[in-house]
């Protein structure tokens, strides 16, 4: 990147661009975090500043791990750490909590912060893990399968009542499931 100093700036194009190395201070919701060495390329017509690809490259998990801490998200090591308490691969629980493969790897390398929503239901599966059953697909259709049942078939069944104009179906609790 040596070659960018020699380079007009690409703001103004007046000015040359001058390697400046040091400190940088970034500020979210009133919380700080420096970051050493950070390389930009600063302009000395128009001021403009251009950062450096590998100090950008580099920041950048850091900045947005900081942005999760700030925020009371997960960090991506945080959900590396939940991901193999729960024994699964990075493709098993993309596939269980949604959003893709690449979003999840994405979230656990710090490139990308997971939403509030996707955040909670990792903590869920952190403190919970049986609660991976809940949402767990078993791949049987039957499960998801809606039951449909015909006035006339209600009508028939033992547990039916009708008082006062107003029909009512009660089903005994053994018959009653949760995703039916």
């Amino acid at each position: 990147m040596n070659r960018m100093e020699a380079q007009k700036c690409p703001i103004c194009g007046a000015g040359k661009l001058k390697k400046k190395n040091g400190p940088e201070t970034f500020e979210y919701k009133g919380e700080s975090i420096t970051i050493p060495d950070y390389v930009t390329y600063v302009c000395a017509e128009c001021g403009e500043a251009i950062v450096d690809n590998s100090s950008l490259k580099e920041s950048g998990k850091k900045l947005k791990d900081f942005r999760r801490k700030v925020d009371g998200l997960l960090t991506g090591p945080q959900i590396k750490t939940v991901r193999a308490k729960l024994g699964l691969t990075q493709e098993e629980l993309a596939e269980i909590v949604g959003g893709g493969l690449k979003s999840l790897a994405r979230y656990e390398s710090g490139q990308v912060c997971q939403s509030k929503g996707m955040d909670n239901l990792l903590r869920i599966l952190d403190a919970y893990p049986h609660t991976l059953k809940v949402i767990q697909k078993s791949g049987t259709k039957a499960e998801y399968s809606a039951k449909v049942i015909y006035i006339a078939d209600a009508k028939a069944k033992k547990d039916y009542q009708s008082g006062d104009g107003d029909a009512g179906y009660y089903s005994d609790s053994k018959e009653a499931a949760y995703g039916l």
